[in-house]
């Protein structure tokens, strides 16, 4: 039996390791190398030096006795559950603290609250740990319910080591910002109550980003929740700063739409130009006779109007949506296919006669409600020209409605539309068997001849619009498949699976060619750039992620929502990208700044689908709330881009004013970034529905909003 002096291995040990700690930050060496080599820490201390970061060291400065303070303490702390009742002084110290510094103080409550019922898990006090879950987890129910519920679930040690949830926080640092008047109370709190044990969770397990200011008064409590992304927030800073290709390609769509309009133009101009040098040349007689034989031919009349009325209509007589300010063109990495012929030219004319929408024009939404299908159906799709629609259901069959195609009955026959009557005319109905478990997801390619499936099963499959038969089956998934899409020329698509992966196919080989890992969680939904150099993917994990292609590295990384993603969806210009989540929240993040610009709020429940208007002025989201929501989807441009550039060979003063007016907007961007504006909007209209919540939402290529769903029944 050790005599109560004594000091056991493990408190030798790290008090070694302060000693040494002591000797290398006042410089001596020599002293340092002879107590590592006869202590024999070496090796064990370059490992724990590299995992732990000493954050509140760093951010409080150079201040070696808090930080080998901090460190003997937590290294020698043995009984995990005095952190349970340091836990309960912070938290009723936050909870009771001001209004303007509680929302930021209460942020490190939860991953306060994670760590310490996973250090009693752990240890062995598996009661320890259901008294401390029972006693404080209703704090955190409504921001962290999943995350809650993984936790839970937790009692013995060896779950601890195999639970995603629990080594998703081990392996991991979370990240979270705060002013700097709040962190510094929160430090000296934590000091002054001696609660060595929460600093040692703050250091080892949390990334604080301290910002300047005061914090803001519209900040919501979902706004500041924390979230796991894998990178400290300097990493993340300079990780989301790489440049990147916005622009769209050559062969884009929109882009051609634009040319063909500019041609247009110039042969219009170049047409009254020609015309006003002929009635320039004519004389006075001619035009009295013109004008005489004018007045003739109304008083006689309008044989050659009715001429006139008869001709096909070449142009649209209400405004043409087209991309008011398209980016720059940009020569894609990836190589992509063209589009068929005929589909490319179908496309083009319907973009000439694309309405415009805006704020004070709303689009028309024409929905389509599945009837008897409420826990059936899953998802559903349409073709750009709206002649099918597809649906995916829970008996792992998918049926296709072809809209513009006669019954067999009825081939032949010209039949009267009466839009009184009461019952629905029938419409024919293609079944596509083969997968075997519920299909997640289905997607129209870009020319309507192909569609894509995704089921639990684990495969995706390729079915022929015209062959009405599976062309592929797509291996690769062990998990169940939750989304796929289409490039947006088609060849690639891109999965979202259950096992944190997203994957990228072309339609020539049935196994993946990139694979994107990086998540932390699930992937739910995926989406392309418009210029297809680029892949997003939305996770439970709360972050949306962007991916480059061509070399299938992680480029961008957006934390800020408060639940798992469901949905996403890029801007038509390839400038911005939209993001939604289970609690209703949607955000607009701009590519090349990597942050939140607009935050949308309306939504109860978790938002399924999204789709911009064609010219990119509106955004349209449906989900569980049994409603249709339209947005102001215009983001402001950075006061630095509106300068206009100034001729090389201007005079010394205006080239000054110039560079002033620039400077000054740079700080004016640079102060807005640090006050963490985010625009607020609510929606411009909602369209309720009839009980049936919205599985899709999608733009036909003339700006007809369509829209799916399965009506619940009305004894439900």
């Amino acid at each position: 039996m050790s005599h109560p002096s004594e000091e056991t291995p493990s408190e030798n040990d790290a008090l070694d390791r302060v000693v040494l700690r002591y000797l290398q930050r006042r410089g001596y060496r020599n002293a340092a190398g002879v107590l590592r080599t006869e202590s024999g820490l070496a090796r064990r201390l370059a490992e724990a030096d590299a995992a732990s970061g000493m954050s509140v060291a760093s951010a409080m400065g150079a201040d070696a006795a808090i930080s080998d303070h901090l460190l003997y303490h937590a290294e020698a702390e043995t009984d995990p559950r005095g952190a349970a009742s340091g836990y309960a002084t912070l938290r009723e110290w936050a909870q009771n603290s001001l209004d303007m510094y509680k929302s930021e103080l209460c942020r490190v409550l939860f991953p306060m609250f994670a760590h310490v019922l996973l250090d009693l898990v752990k240890k062995g006090h598996a009661e320890d740990a259901r008294e401390f879950y029972a006693t404080h987890h209703a704090d955190h129910m409504r921001l962290y319910g999943e995350d809650l519920a993984a936790l839970s679930a937790l009692s013995d040690p060896e779950h601890v080591l195999t639970d995603p949830i629990a080594r998703k926080f081990l392996d991991n640092k979370v990240s979270l910002k705060m002013t700097q008047y709040s962190f510094e109370l929160l430090v000296k709190f934590l000091h002054a109550q001696n609660l060595i044990s929460m600093l040692a969770v703050l250091n080892a397990h949390l990334c604080v980003e301290v910002l300047k200011g005061e914090p803001s008064p519209y900040e919501d409590e979902k706004e500041g929740s924390v979230v796991i992304t894998g990178r400290a927030p300097e990493a993340q800073r300079k990780f989301n700063s790489i440049k990147g290709r916005w622009g769209l390609v050559d062969s884009c769509l929109e882009i051609e739409r634009v040319k063909q309009f500019r041609k247009e133009s110039k042969e219009k101009e170049k047409e009254a130009a020609a015309k006003a040098r002929e009635e320039a040349k004519k004389s006075k007689k001619q035009k009295k006779e013109e004008a005489a034989a004018a007045e003739e031919r109304d008083a006689g009349g309008g044989d050659e109007e009715m001429e006139d009325a008869s001709e096909k209509k070449t142009e649209a007589e209400y405004p043409v949506a087209m991309l008011e300010d398209p980016p720059n063109v940009i020569k894609g990495k990836v190589p992509v296919p063209q589009l068929d012929y005929d589909a490319f030219e179908e496309a083009l004319e319907d973009l000439r006669w694309r309405i415009k929408l805006s704020k004070d024009v709303l689009p028309t939404v024409a929905f389509f409600t599945f009837t008897h299908a409420h826990g059936l159906l899953i998802c559903a799709d349409a073709t750009g020209d709206v002649k099918h629609v597809a649906g995916g259901f829970s008996d792992s069959v998918v049926r296709v409605w072809h809209l513009e195609e006669d019954d067999e009955d009825d081939k032949g026959k010209e039949i009267p539309v009466d839009r009184d009557a009461k019952t629905p005319r029938s419409i024919p109905m293609t079944e596509f068997v083969g997968h075997s478990a519920p299909v997640q997801q289905v997607a129209f390619s870009p020319c309507g001849k192909f569609l894509l499936s995704a089921s639990r099963d684990c495969h995706v499959r390729v079915w022929s619009m015209e062959l009405k038969i599976c062309l592929c089956a797509y291996e690769g998934h062990l998990h169940p498949i939750w989304d796929v899409q289409w490039s947006p020329f088609g060849h690639y698509f891109a999965t979202a699976c259950h096992d944190r992966v997203a994957r990228v196919y072309a339609m020539d080989a049935p196994f993946p060619r990139r694979m994107f890992v990086g998540h932390l969680s699930n992937v739910d939904c995926v989406a392309w750039h418009p210029n297809c150099n680029y892949v997003a993917t939305g996770s439970a994990d709360r972050t949306v992620r962007l991916w480059d292609m061509f070399d299938g590295e992680c480029v961008r990384v957006f934390a800020g929502h408060a639940a798992g993603v469901r949905s996403i969806v890029f801007a038509p210009d390839g400038r911005t990208i939209a993001s939604a989540s289970d609690d209703g929240r949607i955000c607009m993040w701009d590519l090349r700044r990597a942050s939140c610009v607009i935050s949308y709020k309306g939504h109860v429940g978790p938002v399924y689908s999204m789709d911009f208007a064609g010219g990119g002025n509106l955004l349209v989201s449906g989900g569980a709330d049994d409603t249709v929501r339209v947005w102001d989807a215009s983001v402001p441009a950075d006061e630095i881009e509106k300068q206009k550039e100034v001729p090389a060979d201007a005079d010394a003063a205006t080239l000054a004013a110039a560079a002033a007016a620039a400077a000054a907007a740079k700080a004016a961007a640079d102060a807005a970034a640090a006050r963490r504006e985010v625009i607020r909007r609510v929606p411009l209209e909602t369209f309720p529905t009839k009980s049936t919540p919205v599985f899709r939402v999608k733009f036909s290529r003339r700006n007809l909003c369509l829209a799916m769903g399965a009506r619940r029944s009305t004894k439900e």
